[in-house]
């Protein structure tokens, strides 16, 4: 059994839980590579990545295990850790449980963002929303929406989001969309501030292509909450379903209803 290691140094526990871990695979004979960003370009093979950070550093991971078809396990090491499925004490675990196989494939819907001649990969959301800088006037923006090239509204207001159902209990749920279970097959449009009482979320189909054309001097396009670009009017950007699912590992007894009351509620 090979494994890889993918850690937010940021965090400060990040060199202890390293080094523990890594005894912990040694003791139970399990193979393993330690990988950071440079990895993330290449093709590599894996039982399983072990992921040590908040949500944002499983989101970073997202087209890397895509592409390579590897299963993430996180380990929580944010504030809330929605993906996460073990905390720091239950490492030994989570590795008994890989090599005895008794850890449930948890396959996630995720997108392909395109814009221009580039594809991103989003477990979130993309967002499309106003940007305040000196470059900016910061004012509100107008944008177009599609579903099968066909019009749906103009919204005007801070932005749209198009979520996955995973990204439905992130910045769309924050931003007053609905909470999608993880098996569905469906997104989440959600505008941001919209400025019309009859803009609201809207859940359709995530067979649909959808599609948003801003109508203002420029807006910020982001995947998975990092800026991949400033877009200007008459942009178009397009989000279809992507052929390759996100998979997480979790334990038998794990439970998505349950993780909301214990990370949303409490």
């Amino acid at each position: 059994m090979k494994v890889l290691i993918y850690v937010n140094k940021l965090k400060k526990e990040s060199e202890n839980f390293l080094s523990s871990f890594c005894g912990i695979l040694s003791e139970e004979n399990v193979e393993y590579k330690i990988i950071d960003d440079k990895h993330l370009k290449k093709d590599m093979s894996a039982d399983a990545v072990f992921v040590f950070g908040g949500d944002g550093t499983i989101l970073a991971l997202t087209e890397f295990c895509n592409k390579n078809k590897i299963p993430i396990i996180g380990f929580n090491a944010g504030k809330v850790g929605f993906l996460s499925e073990f905390e720091q004490n239950e490492a030994r675990e989570a590795v008994v449980l890989l090599k005895a196989g008794k850890l449930k494939a948890d396959p996630r819907l995720s997108l392909i963002v395109s814009y221009g001649d580039k594809e991103y990969y989003a477990l979130n959301d993309a967002v499309l929303q106003r940007v305040y800088s000196d470059d900016t006037d910061g004012l509100i923006i107008s944008v177009s929406t599609y579903f099968d090239d066909i019009f749906v509204d103009k919204i005007a207001g801070d932005g749209v989001i198009i979520s996955t159902p995973t990204g439905s209990t992130a910045y769309s749920l924050s931003a007053g969309g609905a909470i999608l279970s993880p098996g569905i097959n469906a997104c989440i449009m959600t505008p941001l501030a919209a400025h019309s009482l009859h803009s609201r979320p809207i859940v359709f189909s995530a067979d649909s292509t959808s599609a948003l054309t801003l109508n203002s001097a420029s807006a910020g396009l982001f995947v998975d909450g990092k800026k991949i670009a400033t877009l200007k009017n008459g942009d178009k950007i397009s989000i279809k379903k992507s052929p390759d699912k996100t998979v997480f590992l979790r334990k038998e007894g794990s439970d998505f209803y349950l993780r909301l009351d214990e990370k949303l509620y409490k």
